[in-house]
């Protein structure tokens, strides 16, 4: 499965995407934009907002990461599908 998240690398922290979100599926813990897997519907409006595309960023996962886990986030891993 997909999962939305905010790329920490590319964020400049602004809140666009959370003051976008109408879901209010973006939260900012610890300095870092994390998205709520539940809350999130992807509706692209934190994407349109985004002034660095930080928030443009998917990646193939196979349980969501939560919003802690991403908070601890330097860069995004790129999955956490088990190796084959």
């Amino acid at each position: 499965m997909q999962q939305h998240v905010v790329d920490p690398e590319m964020c400049i922290q602004c809140s666009a995407c959370e003051m976008a979100c109408p879901l209010k599926a973006i939260d900012c813990i610890a300095g870092r934009f994390c998205v709520d897997f539940v809350k999130c519907k992807n509706c692209a409006k934190c994407i349109e907002d985004c002034p660095t595309g930080a928030c443009d960023c998917f990646i193939e996962v196979a349980t969501p990461f939560t919003q802690m886990e991403q908070a601890e986030w330097t860069s995004v891993p790129t999955s956490n599908l088990p190796q084959s």
